[in-house]
């Protein structure tokens, strides 16, 4: 599976405390691994589909730092997961 940011994530990341981009480095590359497939990593990040988005997916990094993605398919037919927003509960006025 490849992982890619969107623009979007890219600068709700830029806007975060330096505490919390510390500590979605610290996180992601178990996010990765919670993604392709590991269920005890999947509960620990409370993953799953947001309510009311067909297609959206949500996840936390800690208490208030939420993320939220999405699934699809390159050319190739590999799956790609796009990180769409990180940051507060306010994200979810628009995911």
């Amino acid at each position: 599976m490849k992982f890619r940011r969107t623009p979007k994530f890219k600068e709700d990341y830029s806007n975060l405390s330096e505490a919390d981009r510390i500590a979605v480095d610290n996180a992601f590359n178990n996010v990765s691994l919670a993604l392709q497939g590991n269920n005890q990593l999947q509960k620990y990040f409370s993953l799953h589909k947001m309510e009311g988005r067909h297609e959206i997916w949500e996840g936390h990094v800690k208490q208030n730092l939420c993320f939220t993605f999405y699934f699809t398919r390159d050319d190739t037919g590999e799956k790609v997961c796009f990180f769409r927003r990180i940051g507060t509960h306010d994200i979810y006025k628009a995911p």
